[in-house]
């Protein structure tokens, strides 16, 4: 695939394993448990594309609040205040109790007005907890996602998982398995390590249309954020 149809990250190290970044206009999906790193990867792939691709951003949390999401990125040299004011990127919150429908009008007004190209969700376990079972809301989140995907968005959704007592299997709740076969590409991060990768590794288990590196990469979380090990 062509250089300009990726939409690189700039995190130190990553878009090595996967021919420049993410494809633009797909949903990704990364996943990890508690402190493994989720959160600061989508600070980081936000910040990068409006900072040093001209790719403006919106980050949509249901948990964090906005004025934490301000201290975690300062922590890592981010300054989100400055880029909200200048227009290139966001941090809303939403209810978690939103229906599909009208987040989908609010996101889909804010896109159109300052030409959003990056969006991410954190965390989806938090808006699927009061979402009803019924298979016709998975077809509106499903139908909803291809939408952004038709934008020539790239997506990145994260995901709570558990990573003990799995064998170094992320175990994703029975109630959002249904996203991995949404997504164009799946990223795991571990906070514990495995396949002697070090204290943390990273992986990605999947990427449509990509050739990637497939075995688990060794990563460290720095004052400047995520940065991946040569490999």
């Amino acid at each position: 695939m062509a250089e300009k149809d990726r939409c690189a990250t700039g995190i130190p190290g990553f878009d090595n394993l996967c021919e420049g970044g993410l494809i633009k206009d797909s949903i990704n999906l990364i996943s990890g448990n508690a402190g493994a790193g989720k959160t600061t990867f989508l600070l980081q792939f936000l910040y990068n594309g409006a900072t040093k691709f001209k790719e403006n951003g919106l980050f949509v949390t249901f948990e964090q609040d906005k004025t934490d999401l301000y201290k975690s990125g300062k922590l890592q040299g981010m300054d989100f205040e400055k880029l909200e004011k200048d227009g290139s990127c966001e941090i809303i919150k939403f209810d978690p109790n939103l229906t599909v429908k009208d987040m989908q009008k609010e996101l889909i007004k804010r896109i159109t007005k300052n030409d959003i190209k990056r969006i991410c969700f954190d965390p989806m376990n938090i808006f699927a907890i009061d979402l009803p079972k019924e298979v016709s809301l998975r077809k509106q989140l499903y139908e909803f996602l291809g939408l952004l995907k038709n934008l020539e968005i790239c997506v990145i959704i994260s995901i709570e998982s558990d990573e003990e007592d799995t064998g170094g299997k992320l175990m994703v709740s029975e109630g959002l398995s249904f996203c991995k076969y949404l997504s164009d590409g799946l990223i795991e991060i571990y906070s514990s390590g495995i396949s002697g990768s070090g204290d943390r590794a990273i992986r990605i288990k999947k990427m449509r249309m990509t050739k990637h590196k497939r075995g688990p990469v060794g990563m460290e979380i720095t004052d400047s954020g995520i940065k991946v090990l040569k490999n």
